[in-house]
């Protein structure tokens, strides 16, 4: 298999309606979560394979910032299934790290939510490698690992037998490996305290933006592949529309256009500081056309 980027994961959580990691919406009745198979790691590889590929049209994304993991900080992105089955989970460096620089992948069975395999790519002074741990029936199936200069002669390397440091080394232990999955999944499915209440109830339903304004009172939240959802008058008057492609506006801001029977509705996002009625600093600033009459407010991205 080959190894993923940061640059990868960029595009992953910033496409917006499109879905993480991919350009075109596709058909939700088409979707399904396909099914481990844990005889050996080609049957891992191949469900792993599926997973990787309806990634962006229809699952759930949730992410978190600063996630403490042993004396680094780290990010999470977690991806759900519609059953609110955890399929994948991405940890990778954040801010200032120490000793090597390490991504993880985790994926879950669609089914028992067990680990199947945990990847990571380890990256040293002139040194790049990726480890890979398969995992059925509560036993390790197999360990691999190969290196190279950097990422891109990582992929033309070859894999041999992983060798341990340790006894200590967890990523060999299914238990140890599922009891990190537990905390990483605890940790995004936790409410964020950076957030209003109103705000962590539309991230836990996927939304990868938030904003809100007060001209009258209004709020919205896009979800990717599925919603937009737009309250208005205080919430006297609750909309929901498709979720359009994000388009780039002006001054690299992300614009999302959508319309219902009798309404529409275009929500430009704006990298430009904004602070609230409540002297609150947000990262965003918000224009909302509803009906072809502008509200602006504040917001920001969830992921």
């Amino acid at each position: 298999m080959k190894p993923y980027s940061l640059v990868l994961m960029a595009a992953i959580v910033l496409s917006a309606c499109a879905g993480p990691g991919s350009e075109q919406q596709a058909d939700s009745a088409a979707t399904e979560t396909p099914e481990a198979v844990t005889a050996s790691a080609a049957d891992i590889s191949a469900y792993v394979g599926d997973v990787d590929e309806q990634i962006g049209q229809q699952y759930r994304t949730l992410a978190v910032h600063n996630y403490t993991r042993g004396d680094n900080a780290a990010g999470i992105v977690a991806i759900f299934n519609d059953h609110n089955q955890p399929l994948r989970l991405y940890i990778y460096p954040e801010g200032k790290q120490t000793g090597d620089q390490t991504e993880t992948w985790i994926y879950l069975d669609s089914l028992t939510a067990k680990p199947v395999l945990l990847r990571e790519i380890v990256a040293t002074a002139g040194k790049v490698t990726e480890n890979s741990f398969y995992f059925g029936n509560n036993a390790l199936l197999q360990a691999e690992t190969r290196e190279a200069k950097d990422l891109t002669a990582l992929e033309e390397a070859e894999f041999r037998p992983y060798q341990s440091p340790g006894e200590a080394d967890f990523r060999l232990q299914p238990a140890a490996v599922d009891s990190l999955a537990k905390q990483v999944i605890s940790a995004v499915e936790a409410d964020r305290k950076d957030l209003s209440k109103e705000a962590n109830y539309v991230r836990k339903q996927g939304a990868a933006y938030w904003a809100t304004g007060n001209e009258p009172g209004w709020s919205l939240a896009v979800i990717p592949n599925k919603k937009i959802l737009f309250n208005f008058n205080y919430g006297e008057d609750k909309y929901e529309f498709p979720c359009s492609d994000a388009q780039k506006g002006n001054k690299e801001s992300t614009e999302f256009n959508s319309k219902i029977e009798g309404h529409t509705l275009v929500a430009k996002f704006e990298n430009k500081r904004c602070t609230d009625d409540a002297d609150i600093s947000h990262p965003m600033t918000v224009t909302v056309t509803f009906d072809g009459k502008s509200y602006r407010g504040c917001g920001q991205s969830l992921y």
